[in-house]
């Protein structure tokens, strides 16, 4: 399983680092939809972790221990929900957040039993690649506003 969860987090790496640090690579034109792209496809993911937070705490919870994963699972998913409502570049900012928030609660699970210390490595790896892909998508955004191109034409 630890094998399967690596690949497949790998893989969900592929259009983080395509859409976000390879994005001066695409054509000019492709910008604005890449830029919406990534946006949604981190927000989808973000609410993915979140279900997951809440298939892990139930399937590991003990009975005489609250560990407030259920609110964790929908909570972030709301938040996931919000940044789609957000322009840019504030719903990559709070994307951003929301992620690193999400990874500590992670690590509070796991020293409550509830994930295993593989997957919680696993996951603060993952985590750090999305948020530099995040920087540099906020970079890009910033050098492309510097040149006179306001965001919501990005």
């Amino acid at each position: 399983m630890k094998k399967t969860a690596l690949i497949y987090g790998c893989l969900g790496l592929i259009p983080f680092i395509a859409f976000g640090v390879l994005l001066p690579l695409w054509p000019d034109d492709w910008h604005h939809g890449l830029l919406y792209a990534f946006n949604n496809y981190s927000a989808m993911i973000l609410a993915f972790l979140s279900g997951a937070v809440w298939g892990m705490t139930i399937s590991g919870a003990k009975p005489d221990k609250s560990t407030n994963g259920l609110t964790v699972g929908i909570v972030f998913s709301l938040v996931a929900v919000a940044s789609l409502m957000m322009p840019l570049p504030y719903s990559l900012y709070l994307l951003v957040v929301a992620f690193v928030v999400l990874l500590i609660l992670e690590v509070v699970l796991m020293f409550k039993g509830i994930y295993p210390f593989w997957y919680t490595l696993m996951r603060a790896a993952l985590t750090a690649v999305v948020v530099i892909c995040h920087l540099f998508v906020l970079y890009w955004l910033n050098d492309l506003t510097t040149f006179g191109m306001p965001v919501d034409h990005i």
